[in-house]
């Protein structure tokens, strides 16, 4: 599931030592450039007094840097692209067979490992860019849970090349994006390392379609299977002309929208905006007829919210612009979990909003919950507006700030 996390509970706040996310460039394993760099790795770890990190685990700088924070007992915690088994046949073993021993004994040894995506690898950069932003996030709200720094360790070959054929992914863009946040990176020098790489072939995946990372809002109406056939008109003229009415005012922001029936679809371009709309929606539905409120039934809209790479392309029936894929399926299993009258995100929807620097709402933590239709358990985050000191009750109004 899209982060998933095997994990013991993190740590309580207030702990020593600060927080890295890493990353850097892949290289074949036997060389003295090797050993060299480890103890420059080992030297920034004590300096940064690191005691917490998140990043993959590929051959190369990623490994090298894991070992280095086990072996100064370290919390790591493992974040990957997509299913494993792709991932080490794209970025393990393209290094060399003899990096596979020891990325089964960094991640044995891992506090947690989490997966931006559960699916496949389709030959598209933006999983590896998609993964980045998810533990960078991942990094900065555990910073700011402990009160500490949030540093990237960076390992760079001597020719700073990058395997990337989009620019979205890879060493410098991982930079790149860091830094952008007004981040501090210590980049660390590879050295001479050999990095005479090997790829597997893989098929082209798509027909031409492509795969964007946006965020996906679903939305249904509790107890709209009791509305009446007299009052469904006024559900139709005042709910859903309600809802379109925030679809609208945000533009072209919003990228695709659907709806059948009660439930609520769209797809739109920044977590923040995505963000706003959700809180928007619950607003202008806060104060429904009674009509639509059926006798002894709790009615209202919930909203489910996730950020993460799509397919986008034509629905060969209707003829019109389609977005559609497992994160999509992810978040119609969101909203049937959500309280009426709230907002639900993901993890990877929460450090979005992280690294975008959304000062509009808030988040916190609900928990792990279970999701329907055997879609797994996730962390779920209650999403609400800066202006508000406590989560909306049943039966009252959330109180703001005055």
């Amino acid at each position: 599931m899209t982060g998933e996390k095997l994990s013991a509970p993190l740590p309580e706040t207030g702990k020593d030592g600060n927080v890295a996310v890493f990353c850097g460039h892949m290289f074949n394993t036997g060389s003295k450039a090797e050993d060299e760099l480890k103890e420059r790795v080992r030297e920034q770890l004590d300096t940064l007094d690191i005691s917490v990190g998140y990043g993959p685990l590929a051959c190369g700088a990623d490994i090298v840097i894991a070992e280095g924070l086990l072996a100064r007992g370290a919390e790591l915690n493992v974040v990957l692209p997509f299913s494993e088994e792709d991932f080490i046949a794209e970025s393990v073993l393209c290094g060399g067979q003899d990096w596979l021993e020891r990325y089964y004994a960094c991640r044995n040894a891992a506090t947690s490992i989490n997966f931006a995506t559960p699916g496949d690898y389709v030959g598209d950069d933006n999983q590896f860019a998609y993964n980045t932003l998810y533990a960078m996030g991942l990094a900065i709200l555990r910073s700011q849970k402990r009160q500490c720094e949030a540093f990237q360790i960076a390992v760079v070959s001597d020719s700073f090349a990058s395997f990337s054929t989009t620019g979205i992914a890879g060493t410098k863009a991982d930079m790149k994006l860091w830094q952008s946040l007004g981040r501090e990176t210590v980049a660390i020098t590879a050295g001479p390392v050999p990095r005479n790489l090997r790829f597997p072939d893989r098929p082209k995946v798509g027909n031409g379609t492509k795969r964007e990372i946006r965020s996906i809002i679903f939305a249904d109406y509790k107890g709209f299977s009791r509305i009446g056939e007299r009052e469904m008109p006024d559900f139709m003229d005042i709910v859903m002309g309600r809802i379109a009415g925030v679809l609208h005012s945000f533009g072209d922001h919003v990228e695709f929208r659907n709806t059948w029936g009660d439930a609520i679809y769209a797809i739109v371009d920044e977590p923040k905006t995505a963000a706003a709309i959700a809180l928007k929606l619950q607003e202008v539905l806060a104060d429904l007829p009674r009509g639509l409120i059926p006798s002894g039934a709790v009615a209202g809209m919930r909203l489910g919210l996730h950020y993460g790479p799509i397919w986008v392309g034509t629905d060969r029936i209707t003829g019109n612009r389609l977005w559609y894929g497992g994160e999509v399926n992810r978040t119609a299993r969101i909203e049937p979990v959500t309280p009426v009258g709230g907002v639900y995100c993901t993890e990877s929807f929460a450090a979005a909003l992280l690294m975008a620097d959304c000062q509009d709402c808030k988040f916190t933590s609900v928990g792990r919950v279970l999701l329907p239709k055997k879609y797994g358990e996730v962390e779920l985050f209650r999403l609400e507006g800066s202006d508000y000191v406590e989560p909306p009750q049943p039966g009252a109004k959330a109180k703001a700030k005055t």
